[in-house]
């Protein structure tokens, strides 16, 4: 017996023979283990071979969108990266003709250049030099008369020309369209209970009644309604500001037609000047080629008084131009070359007064586009309005009459509009008519 290991003995001999194979390492990884690091080797490469090839091309311009400089790292020499860069942007710009007019045109690094043929200019070579073209930045900030060779400017009333011949500045106190700081910024939707426009005017009867509005065009002459300039016999007019002046005179247009609301205009001669700027201001008034060109394609301000009970409240709304067709579907009604329509946001939701403007804010000054005639019908719709830059050549006429307030000499008239049948009329003393509603 003694030759026999007793039981514990011969187990702990062969733990301890299996020990060293038991601590190697496992040549083999499970899978999960084996991706993780094959992962981790192909981040690693990735960012080697990325920084070992610093400015490969594939990489830069394929892979990616490089830009110039990154190109010209791969190249190294101005003509090979040229030569690439007008491929890798889509081949030649020239190939597309962009010159216009017989331009000629030379491929650029970043795109072409154009050299126009004698009398034309732009960058296209689009602009003929003595068109004008409305849309151009560099062209005439208010009024553009084409010429012979070249187009020239001028300004609207109380502006003079800058040194560049394209640019109008404000020179005088009653310089026509321009605002305070403080006052009258374009509405986003609808504003109400704010301060009207310098240019707004309420007209006032002897018992000190408001009941129309106007637009001061220039510091002595108020533009309204026809119909409201019949309604009563003495009348004032009141200005944003609470200035107070008698109207001594009225001239309304001598085609204007009562049934119809046909040239529903007429124009106002105060007995003194409004006081500029303290009282009030002007608007700018424009003729119409310059108005359906340039003005009409742009947000307006509708500006003027709505009623609320018995009290006018002043109402600032944004409004858009509504073309005719479009207008005369949606009103039922036929929209002449002397009406147009504007349409904002819940424009037909307040009873608005005859006499109030849609102004257009162009380059710093603000030009009248239309004036509200009859109280609109209620229900949904555009509004119907007169086109004032239709009756510019009639306003021309009638304010440089000996008997009316001429205009000062500044420059700024704009071509002449369509002209009017009739567009003279007598200087009279209104009558009275049967009172009524508000028009």
């Amino acid at each position: 017996m003694a030759g026999c290991i007793p039981p514990p003995l011969t187990i702990l001999g062969v733990l301890a023979l299996l020990a060293p194979h038991a601590a190697r390492p496992t040549v083999f990884l499970p899978a999960s283990k084996a991706h993780e690091l094959l992962a981790r080797w192909r981040r690693a490469g990735s960012y080697l071979l990325e920084e070992l090839f610093e400015g490969h091309l594939e990489k830069e311009c394929f892979e990616e969108i490089c830009v110039y400089e990154e190109a010209r790292e791969v190249f190294e020499h101005d003509e090979s990266t040229d030569e690439f860069w007008r491929t890798y942007m889509g081949g030649s710009p020239c190939t597309s003709q962009p010159c216009l007019n017989n331009g000629s045109c030379q491929d650029t690094i970043r795109g072409y250049a154009c050299t126009c043929a004698p009398g034309y200019e732009g960058p296209n070579c689009a602009f003929a030099k003595n068109e004008c073209h409305p849309l151009r930045l560099d062209g005439c900030q208010h009024f553009c008369h084409p010429g012979p060779e070249s187009y020239t400017c001028s300004c609207a009333r109380g502006h003079k020309l800058g040194g560049d011949h394209r640019s109008c500045l404000p020179h005088d106190s009653c310089a026509c369209g321009t605002l305070s700081s403080e006052c009258c910024q374009r509405p986003q939707r609808s504003q109400q209970n704010l301060p009207p426009f310098p240019w707004q005017v309420k007209l006032t009867n002897s018992e000190g009644k408001d009941f129309c509005g106007g637009v001061l065009i220039e510091d002595s002459l108020v533009l309204t309604t026809a119909k409201c300039s019949l309604l009563y016999r003495n009348v004032s007019v009141r200005t944003s500001s609470d200035f107070r002046v008698r109207v001594k005179g009225v001239h309304v247009h001598t085609r204007f037609e009562a049934d119809t609301g046909h040239n529903d205009v007429a124009l106002l001669d105060l007995a003194q000047p409004v006081r500029c700027p303290d009282a009030g201001r002007p608007v700018c008034t424009a003729d119409a080629d310059f108005a359906e060109r340039v003005l009409l394609p742009q947000p307006g301000v509708l500006g003027g008084w709505t009623l609320r009970g018995r009290e006018m409240v002043p109402l600032r709304l944004r409004v858009m131009h509504v073309e005719p067709a479009e207008c005369g579907r949606a009103l039922n009604a036929t929209v002449t070359t002397r009406t147009g329509c504007e349409r904002g946001a819940a424009a037909d939701a307040v009873r608005w007064v005859a006499g109030g403007a849609v102004t257009r804010e162009h380059r710093g000054a603000w030009f009248l586009t239309g004036l509200l005639g009859a109280a609109p019908p209620e229900g949904p719709g555009p509004l119907l309005l007169i086109k004032v830059p239709r009756y510019a050549l009639w306003l021309r006429q009638v304010t440089q009459q000996p008997n009316l307030a001429s205009p000062r000499g500044d420059q700024g008239q704009g071509r002449d509009g369509e002209p009017v049948p009739g567009d003279l009329g007598g200087l009279w003393a209104p009558t009275a008519l049967p009172p009524g509603t508000l028009v």
